[in-house]
């Protein structure tokens, strides 16, 4: 198999997840989504390097995970940025790895679901993962030595794919990034992961 990079942009907590309303939660999810996602990442077996881009990189200097981090702030603001700015750090330290850009709010992630899907995306030049919504994207791959194409924002499946990323049918688990009350809530049915699980648990309690 190819080995991965996998390239997580993470945006500050408190900024994050603005549709999930009012909830006083909503910071302490945002952070839950993502390190649920960063350890998905972490325990898949060909995953070399999980490459974190923040625009604070003080938000993950505990991360503890079980595979080599790097973790890099970004050079200019906004998501597509911040995603150039992990490309590049890519390119220049891995070059003979394949890449992959994944969305850092997916808390029903498991490391099976992505390893089938960049075993998939062994065979593909260029992949992508639409969102559940089939309009998003929540992945991007590229075999070793094709650059990726990443147009992230609203309408984002459709550029992918006129730029000449294919299709991947990607699980719902992975396809569920978590940015309303509703995607929670279906989320929660598939099954979050364990900080996901604890913020809820503590805002019921509370």
């Amino acid at each position: 198999m190819i080995d991965w990079v996998v390239l997580v942009p993470i945006k500050r907590f408190g900024e994050g997840k603005q549709r999930l309303g009012d909830r006083p939660d909503r910071a302490a999810l945002a952070e839950a989504f993502a390190r649920d996602t960063l350890e998905a990442v972490a325990a898949a077996p060909h995953v070399r390097m999980l490459l974190v881009v923040t625009d604070d990189p003080h938000l993950v200097d505990d991360l503890s995970l079980p595979v080599s981090v790097t973790v890099v702030t970004q050079q200019a603001p906004g998501l597509n940025n911040a995603i150039a700015t992990g490309l590049r750090v890519a390119n220049d330290r891995w070059p003979d790895w394949g890449q992959t850009v994944l969305t850092g709010d997916l808390p029903a992630l498991t490391w099976e679901d992505l390893e089938r899907t960049l075993e998939i995306a062994e065979e593909v030049p260029l992949g992508m993962v639409a969102d559940a919504h089939g309009t998003g994207t929540v992945m991007l791959t590229g075999q070793p030595g094709v650059p990726l194409l990443p147009a992230f924002g609203v309408g984002s499946a459709m550029r992918h794919r006129d730029l000449g990323h294919r299709l991947i049918r990607g699980s719902e688990r992975l396809r569920r990034d978590v940015d309303t009350q509703e995607d929670l809530a279906i989320a929660l049915r598939l099954g979050v992961g364990p900080h996901t699980s604890a913020v809820l648990e503590a805002q019921q309690v509370a």
